[in-house]
């Protein structure tokens, strides 16, 4: 039964969601192209968009998807999330977060429409851009009213990878909470190198916002960062038993 699953899912499921991402892009590019707003925000809706209809095929081909999202005030935040799927990307969509500027790898702006969307939507490539440009740019991102996303693991080979200390120390410059958000299962469903999609049971999970005002000292970054690692992993871990 669970192989049955897998190729439907293969077969069927996943050519849908590409098409989804496809056709909409197809059918947004022109617009946002030649309408869209300077400071990117129209774009950034337009991935929130296209993030919900993935997590709605993402559902379908689950086992059941569940979305938790703690209480928070809508303002800027930087958050931070664990990563072992090309899928995680798009689970941020369904905690509700649309209005975000993601700092990721530099290979993500080599996709042909994807370099488009990325470079109007404001997003930072992480290998690329000096630091202090990127707080420059984080600044003006969080001054428009974004919150900024990085998955500190920084590759999803490894699921159990160590919190690299950056994103911790962003939040402190901008004088920002974090929120820790757990993405559990999609490590199962599609994990690195993967080919096929399995069924697998999907749980997101937003926390409530951590403030770096607890974390004081040259190395409050560097505790933040094991503490919501640990927050983070530990219901992963739970939720994939």
């Amino acid at each position: 039964m669970d192989a049955l699953r897998t190729c439907f899912n293969t077969i069927f499921i996943a050519p849908a969601a590409i098409l989804w991402l496809a056709v909409s892009a197809l059918v947004a590019e022109p617009f946002l192209y030649f309408f869209g707003d300077k400071n990117g925000k129209m774009v950034r809706k337009f991935v929130y968009v296209q993030s919900r209809g993935i997590v709605f095929f993402m559902r379908l081909a689950s086992r059941g998807l569940r979305v938790e999202i703690a209480p928070r005030t809508s303002k800027p935040y930087v958050v931070v999330a664990n990563h072992a799927s090309a899928l995680d990307l798009y689970t941020i969509g369904a905690l509700g977060f649309d209005n975000v500027v993601y700092i990721t790898k530099g290979w993500v702006f080599k996709i042909p429409f994807f370099h488009f969307v990325m470079d109007r939507a404001g997003y930072l490539d992480a290998e690329k851009t000096p630091p202090e440009e990127m707080l420059s740019r984080c600044q003006k991102a969080v001054e428009n009213g974004c919150s900024i996303v990085l998955f500190p693991q920084g590759s999803r080979k490894n699921p159990q990878a160590r919190f690299k200390s950056g994103a911790f120390y962003l939040a402190e410059k901008l004088n920002l909470p974090v929120v820790p958000v757990a993405i559990a299962g999609t490590q199962i469903m599609l994990p690195a190198g993967a080919k096929c999609i399995k069924a697998a049971k999907i749980v997101l999970k937003s926390f409530p916002e951590v403030s770096c005002a607890g974390y004081g000292g040259e190395i409050g970054h560097l505790k933040m960062a094991q503490d919501i690692k640990k927050q983070i992993m530990n219901f992963v871990n739970q939720e994939c038993v």
